[in-house]
């Protein structure tokens, strides 16, 4: 018997919900919804990323989103044109610039609660999702 298991769902702690969902769907092209529990972004596969306050001291999330070249030029220019800071390295080096440290182009950029959201743009459509808690 082969089970298949698919994420969800993440629950993302933020102090402001809305605008971290805001940033995050503004950027991907997607739609922010509220159910009054969470604001939440829902990717086009059915992952939705949960926004929620804190429960206890805010830890910091990292996440990973793999797409096309269209998609990854879509994204950039609609970075670029919002004036979000965006850099090659998820520590903040190479601002402005692109990577190219898998096989493609890469970014990473923080949202308002100090978040870090990478977009990768991977040549085979390769469905996966990096998370990191700090």
């Amino acid at each position: 018997m082969r089970i298949t298991v698919e994420v969800n769902n993440i629950v993302v702690p933020a102090i402001d919900q809305r605008a971290t969902a805001e940033l995050l769907a503004r950027v991907l092209g997607l739609e922010v919804q509220d159910d009054g529990r969470f604001v939440s972004v829902r990717s086009t596969d059915g992952l939705a990323l949960d926004f929620s306050e804190p429960q206890n001291s805010l830890c910091v999330l990292q996440c990973a989103f793999l797409m096309n070249c269209a998609e990854f030029d879509a994204a950039l220019e609609r970075i670029r044109r919002a004036g979000i800071d965006f850099y090659s390295s998820f520590d903040g080096k190479g601002r402005g610039e692109l990577n190219r440290q898998h096989g493609g182009r890469g970014i990473y950029f923080n949202d308002p609660d100090n978040h870090l959201f990478e977009l990768i743009e991977q040549r085979s459509r390769i469905k996966a999702l990096a998370i990191k808690f700090s």
